[in-house]
């Protein structure tokens, strides 16, 4: 119970902040997840691919029901993370350049 009475208090203090990401060794310490607002200033300032036409297509692609996307922001370049649910019942992440809408590889983009 008071756990999440302290998680709840989290995401209440978090509330339309950006979430970040506590640098590790060889870690993505330079990703920095936008809030739904900022995604969509983003998109228009930026010329970034809607979230959810990336979305339906990475599920189309993967065969799998499109769970959610949200923008971040890695190492100056934007990039959609998003969940698929694949018919086994498991739960898959695609990346998504945000730009050009091609799929990015998570390691190689955690290496930079």
């Amino acid at each position: 119970m008071t756990t999440l009475l302290i998680l709840s208090a989290l995401a209440a203090t978090l509330g339309g902040h950006p979430v970040r990401f506590a640098a590790a060794p060889g870690s993505d310490a330079g990703r920095a997840c936008l809030s739904a607002a900022e995604t969509r200033e983003n998109v228009s300032a930026h010329h970034l691919r809607e979230p959810m036409a990336l979305l339906r297509e990475a599920a189309s692609q993967t065969r799998a029901e499109p769970l959610n996307a949200r923008l971040c922001r890695w190492n100056e370049q934007f990039v959609y993370e998003m969940s698929l649910l694949r018919r086994d019942g498991r739960v898959v992440r695609v990346f998504v350049d945000a730009a050009s809408g091609s799929r990015v590889n998570a390691r190689s983009k955690q290496e930079r």
